[in-house]
């Protein structure tokens, strides 16, 4: 593998996925502190979800006249 065998390629991916990694983790952070009050209980959330891809499909029937 050429990772293997570059070490200083080797060293820019692994500097790039533990940046990619810590952008991950402070928005998961961000997301549950700003969420940490919100009670929402499972259904409500499905039917949430239901709504979106329902109302996402109809915007894309009206634009693409499925």
């Amino acid at each position: 593998m050429v990772l293997e065998r570059d070490e200083m390629l080797k060293k820019f991916f692994e500097k790039i996925a533990v940046e990619s990694f810590k952008e991950k983790l402070l928005k998961y952070l961000i997301a549950e502190e700003i969420t940490k009050d919100v009670k929402v209980s499972e259904e409500e959330i499905l039917q949430i979800d239901d709504e979106l891809k329902e109302s996402g499909l109809k915007e894309l029937e009206k634009k693409w006249k499925f």
